[in-house]
This record gives C-alpha cells, sequence and structure tokens, in this order.
C-alpha cells in the first residue's frame, strides 16, 4: 500500500511518498517532493498542481493522503498560502484527507520511532511529509 505525506508550510505542499508497512517500507518516486502555488496562483495554476498530483496518485497506487491541520491561532498561525492549500485539498483531493496532529507525530515517534529507517539527505528537509506518510503506514 502506498501512502502520501503532506507538510503544509506556507504555499508548498511537502510530499512524501511511502509503500509498504511500518516495519518494511521504501521511498516512491523521490523525484516529486514539493508541489508550490505563485503568491496570488490562478485556477490554471490550481488545476495544474492537482492533476500533478492525481497523476502520481495513479502511478503508484497511493491509497491514503495524511497531512498536518493549519494552525489556526496564535503565533504560529497558518500563513494564507497553507489556508489555501487546505482548502483545494479539502474540496478536490482524489483521494479522503487524514488530518494528524503534531502531538500524535510525538507520540508515534516515541512508540514507533525505530522503525523509521533512515531518510535520504535529500528528504531531510521534508522530515515532516515522511512523519505523516509513515503516520498513515500500517
Amino acid at each position: 500500500m502506498s501512502v502520501v505525506g503532506i507538510f503544509l508550510k506556507g504555499n508548498r505542499a511537502h510530499i512524501v511518498t511511502l509503500e509498504g508497512t511500518k516495519k518494511e517500507h521504501h521511498f516512491v518516486d523521490e523525484e516529486f517532493k514539493v508541489l508550490e502555488f505563485e503568491k496570488n496562483p490562478t485556477q490554471k495554476d490550481v488545476a495544474a498542481a492537482l492533476k500533478k498530483l492525481q497523476s502520481h496518485i495513479d502511478a503508484h497506487g497511493v491509497k491514503k493522503i495524511i497531512l498536518n491541520r493549519r494552525i489556526t491561532a496564535g503565533q504560529m498561525a497558518g500563513a494564507a498560502g497553507t489556508f489555501l492549500w487546505e482548502g483545494v485539498l479539502l474540496a478536490a483531493s482524489p483521494l479522503p484527507l487524514t488530518f494528524v496532529h503534531a502531538a500524535t507525530l510525538r507520540s508515534t515517534a516515541k512508540k514507533h520511532g525505530d522503525l523509521k529507517h533512515s531518510i535520504p539527505e535529500e528528504l531531510l528537509g521534508k522530515t515532516k511529509a515522511y512523519d505523516f506518510a509513515f503516520e498513515g503506514l500500517k
């Protein structure tokens, strides 16, 4: 089973796709790492991003999308780009979305941290997307 983990940050959706189980998994299509909107995206920009995501899902048999829900209050509240990404995915995601809280990631890291494989160097900035994908594995 393939799972997409998405970490929304600003106008970017950082993406990691894992296949397998928590005990035995591997990265899928490491070239597909980020979808990004310009500051003021058009309908055409949004449609192109969704088409890329759909193509990736179809090519790899993805069954789940796991992502962070943006912070809505306080100093670290989500930016406009994050708000836009969340809305686009809620409205047009080809698969059901599962939102995971940061506290859940910390709990999983304590319980199953030893099962997380060493992350390739090129994905070091994408560790949260990896964590979300790992969360969706059985």
